[in-house]
C-alpha cells in the first residue's frame, strides 16, 4: 500500500509540474505575441538648428526637452548616417508632444543640401495637432510652404483635415486633426 500511495504521490508532483511548466509556457508565448515594435523617434537633418525648434514648437506645437551640443566623437552613429563629421562638435535637440516623449531628434548639419521649397524631402512625419487651421495659419506666418487641405474619414469612421506644411529643414509635416464621428 505504501508503494501505491508514494506512486500516485509522485503522478501528482509530476502533474502538477507539468501544469505549472504549462502555465509558465502559456505566459511567455502570451508575452511575446504582445510584444510589437514601437517607433521611439524620428531623426531630422537640419541646416539651422535654431529655427528648426521655433518651427517645431511654435508652428507644430512639439515642446523643447533638450538642446544641446555633442563633443567631437560623441556619437557613433550621427556620423555615418547623416553623412556629418564626427570629429566635430554637433548640436542637437530632442523635442515631444503631449503623448510622445522625444519623439523628434534634430541634428543641425550646416552643410546639408539647400532644399527646394516646391520638393521637399521624400519622407513624411505625420503629426496629429489640436487644431489644424491654427497650425496652418501659424505656418504661412512663418513662412514655410503649406499644402492645401484635404478631408476623408479613417476606416474607423473619424473624419479628418490634413495638409503638409515644410519645415525649415525641406521636411514634409503631414499635420492633421481627427473630429470624433457623429
Amino acid at each position: 500500500m505504501n508503494s501505491l500511495c508514494r506512486c500516485q504521490g509522485r503522478r501528482r508532483v509530476a502533474r502538477s509540474r507539468i501544469m505549472v511548466a504549462g502555465l509558465i509556457c502559456l505566459a511567455l508565448a502570451c508575452t511575446v505575441s504582445a510584444q510589437s515594435a514601437r517607433i521611439k523617434r524620428i531623426s531630422l537633418m537640419t541646416p539651422d538648428l535654431d529655427r528648426s525648434i521655433l518651427f517645431f514648437t511654435e508652428v507644430v506645437g512639439f515642446t523643447l526637452d533638450f538642446e544641446g551640443t555633442l563633443a567631437p566623437g560623441g556619437e557613433p552613429f550621427l556620423g555615418p548616417v547623416f553623412n556629418i563629421d564626427a570629429s566635430k562638435p554637433i548640436r542637437r535637440a530632442l523635442l515631444s508632444t503631449k503623448t510622445e516623449a522625444r519623439g523628434l531628434f534634430l541634428i543641425e548639419h550646416s552643410d546639408a543640401p539647400q532644399f527646394d521649397s516646391d520638393r521637399p524631402t521624400p519622407v513624411v512625419t505625420v503629426v496629429e495637432v489640436p487644431h489644424l487651421s491654427d497650425t496652418l495659419t501659424s505656418a504661412r506666418a512663418f513662412g514655410v510652404t503649406v499644402s492645401e487641405t484635404a478631408t476623408d474619414t479613417t476606416p474607423e469612421g473619424m473624419r479628418f483635415s490634413e495638409a503638409v506644411i515644410t519645415s525649415p529643414g525641406g521636411h514634409a509635416i503631414l499635420v492633421y486633426e481627427l473630429t470624433p464621428a457623429q
